[in-house]
């Protein structure tokens, strides 16, 4: 009886713990660059990218259960971006991936990633005029991808598919429209066995609605010809609707500084003359949250209740990651945009109560 006792413990602990399988993947994005503005039509170019990563299954993690057949990674991605005047891009990429549909011994899955990349080649008033697409080396990069994915020889698997690539510096520099790269994916993962799995999870809130409040600075930049930098500042207050351990509705109040609707109206505006009311904006936002450990996936949609002048598109959208430092204080980056155009990164601290 001591025995089987054991067994069972054992079992219990192993099921407890989980393995999942995990793999280094080398993929394949042949390519073109998107010229989504008329101004960009001189650098669409087909390109390629290459992207080599450590992936690891979620199935078996304290939120894994809570999605469908989850994995994340972590690689090192390069593109040549197909002209001289766009030049190579190298850069750091994590991503998420989960399983849409089953076909047989098939998946459809859906793979989101986001990272940091440097771009050789930016635009110069002198050396790269024709560039307008990117301002500044250092940008943000974002990948969206839905791939056929296959077992093959037993430890490896296939994926095949369709994504797109986005770079971009989120108006910290101008000019910013950026690159859209649709493109084909295919990778192929080499499998490294089981280990054990090691979830950064924490405890899910037990209550029905999480209240939270966050304080946003961000620095954007303003006209081509003379480059003019803006810093806004703002509060953010967020109910956050639990519906469970790993899924949220989000709604709440924005109050945010912004200096350029003023200078939008007279550029010779001494900025330190402009008052609280001729920067001041009200917005109400409501969205969602996906929890992948640590990790909180945002995507929200706004409406200005209040602004100073008809600038800004009156909807605005917000995407990002919100990082749990412990149970109540977070780290959170997310872009705020207008129709796709870019108004500026926020970064914040908050604070759950």
């Amino acid at each position: 009886m001591r025995r089987w006792l054991t067994y069972i413990l054992l079992l219990a602990i192993l099921m407890v713990s989980g393995q999942d399988k995990h793999f280094v993947n080398v993929s394949a994005t042949p390519g073109f660059l998107l010229a989504h503005r008329a101004d960009l039509l001189g650098l669409a170019a087909h390109n390629y990218g290459i992207e080599v990563s450590y992936e690891q299954n979620k199935y078996s993690s304290s939120w894994g259960s809570d999605y469908k057949k989850p994995s994340i990674g972590y690689g090192i991605l390069y593109y040549n971006l197909g002209k001289e005047e766009t030049g190579h891009a190298f850069g750091l990429l994590t991503h998420v991936k989960l399983n849409i549909i089953t076909l047989g011994k098939s998946d459809i899955r859906f793979r989101m990633g986001a990272g940091l990349a440097y771009l050789t080649k930016m635009f110069d008033v002198h050396e790269n005029r024709r560039n307008q697409a990117i301002g500044s080396h250092f940008n943000g990069s974002m990948q969206f991808g839905l791939v056929g994915h296959s077992p093959f020889l037993s430890k490896n698997y296939l994926e095949y598919g369709i994504s797109i690539s986005h770079y971009s510096n989120a108006a910290f520099k101008v000019p910013n429209l950026g690159y859209n790269i649709p493109s084909v994916t295919l990778r192929y993962g080499f499998g490294l066995g089981t280990m054990e799995g090691n979830s950064t999870y924490l405890d899910a809130s037990a209550k029905k609605i999480d209240w939270r409040a966050v304080v946003i600075c961000g620095k954007k930049e303003r006209n081509f010809g003379d480059p003019i930098n803006f810093y806004n500042y703002g509060v953010q207050l967020r109910g956050i609707k639990n519906i469970n351990a790993t899924k949220g509705w989000r709604f709440g109040v924005d109050y945010t500084l912004d200096k350029t609707y003023k200078y939008s109206e007279n550029s010779l505006v001494s900025l330190d003359s402009i008052s609280i009311g001729e920067q001041s904006e009200l917005a109400v936002a409501a969205g969602f949250q996906w929890n992948f450990g640590r990790v909180d996936v945002i995507a929200e949609l706004g409406t200005y209740v209040y602004k100073p002048a008809v600038l800004k598109n009156p909807l605005s959208q917000r995407m990002g990651l919100s990082y749990k430092l412990d149970k109540h204080w977070n780290a959170q980056g997310t872009l705020r945009f207008h129709r796709g155009v870019a108004d500026f990164f926020e970064m914040g601290i908050g604070y759950t109560l």
